[in-house]
């Protein structure tokens, strides 16, 4: 039986949680009797959390303002966890953004904003969760980072994006070393029913999402709560389509490619 991580008590930070993918998971870990610090830019988090305070006749929710791109910003997001309720447990790393074809970011701003919100500001905030769990010696962490089918089928209409996918899933397959004390896993789906769609460099009559459909933001919870409870993911990925059953990327891990690298560096002699 595979062990499994128990989300009660535990306490979580959610970026770019006060809508869709976020908030359907912010939600779904307080069901689960987790608490957690909700992070967007969208003044909108402050009502939701409220209402999930209302909800639960508890405080198991608070929101902060967050621009992901600040890293002071951000990493006192990560610090409201403990100040707020004594703990931090579980990243969330869901803030993320679309942007246009190259040939029409004219600047350059366009590309370079979605770099740095989709892969520079997961990498910050996973550095510094990780180096405040590895303070820790009675703590664990999860980390769950928000990757994308993007990131292994290219995208004409915003190849940055894609780019950004792409590292992200790399990153996170190359983080599976860190565990158990820290577990990194990340999903990838295809087009998800959020805001992200109606992007003017899209539509929801785009042809990709005429052939694949939209997939429901609580599909995409569930199976961020799946890869935390589950104490044999680490440095996985899982692949979502919609209408049919996510699977397990079945591209190795670090921990993987050196298991494989195993013999070749015995017969060399070689000394890790």
């Amino acid at each position: 039986m595979v062990a499994q991580y128990d989300i009660k008590g535990k306490v979580a930070v959610v970026t770019g949680g006060a809508q869709s993918i976020g908030l359907a998971t912010a939600k779904s870990l307080v069901k689960l009797g987790a608490k957690v610090v909700i992070g967007d830019i969208l003044d909108i988090g402050a009502d939701e959390a409220e209402q999930m305070n209302q909800a639960a006749a508890d405080r198991v929710a608070f929101f902060q303002k967050c621009d992901v791109t600040d890293s002071p910003m951000l990493h006192n997001l990560i610090d409201s966890a403990v100040s707020e309720f004594g703990r931090f447990d579980i990243l969330v790393n869901n803030a993320g953004i679309f942007t246009m074809p190259v040939h029409l970011d004219t600047t350059g701003e366009a590309s370079q904003r979605c770099i740095n919100i989709n892969f520079n500001a997961l990498v910050d905030a996973t550095v510094y969760a990780t180096n405040y769990w590895l303070a820790q010696p009675d703590r664990l962490g999860v980390v769950i980072n928000l990757g994308s089918a993007a990131g292994y089928v290219p995208l004409a209409m915003s190849p940055v994006y894609s780019a950004t996918k792409a590292a992200v899933n790399m990153f996170t397959k190359s983080l599976s070393e860190l565990a158990p004390k820290i577990r990194v896993n990340a999903v990838a789906p295809e087009w998800v029913d959020t805001k992200l769609v109606d992007d003017e460099n899209v539509g929801r009559d785009h042809i990709t999402i005429k052939l694949s459909g939209l997939i429901d933001p609580q599909v995409i919870a569930d199976q961020i709560i799946r890869l935390i409870e589950d104490e044999s993911m680490a440095g996985e990925i899982i692949r979502i389509k919609n209408e049919t059953k996510p699977e397990v990327c079945h591209l190795p891990n670090a921990t993987r490619v050196i298991a494989m690298l195993k013999p070749m560096i015995e017969a060399k002699g070689i000394t890790l």
